[in-house]
């Protein structure tokens, strides 16, 4: 019965121990530096998609935008996090990937 035991607790201690070290860092896999530009898309209330940043592949919808950098054709550069929702926005399927915006700055030109 004391070896059964001993066996038990052994397995639950491996599995707890293993199950910590398959947890990655949110911050580490989802933050992203990348260079991109400011984009009005129209006004959402007539089929247009908002704000947007488009770098050289993807087109994203930033979920808070601040007003500051709500200039059309802004160079930026910007850290972010890719999140699990997408802006469906006029007749676009399935939208745009929303982004938190973590830091961003202006391009000098």
């Amino acid at each position: 019965m004391k070896t059964k035991n001993i066996i038990i607790a052994s397995f639950l201690t491996t599995l707890f121990i293993s199950s910590f070290s398959c947890v990655k860092d949110e911050k580490e896999t989802n933050s992203n530096q990348v260079n991109g530009m400011i984009l009005y898309f129209g006004d959402p209330a007539v089929d247009g998609c908002g704000w947007v940043i488009k770098t050289d592949t993807i087109v994203f919808s930033p979920i808070e935008l601040e007003s500051e950098f709500k200039i059309d054709s802004l160079k930026v550069t910007f850290e972010f996090k890719l999140l699990d929702t997408w802006w469906k926005c006029g007749w676009r399927e399935p939208g745009y990937q929303q982004i938190e915006i973590e830091k961003i700055n202006a391009l000098k030109e």
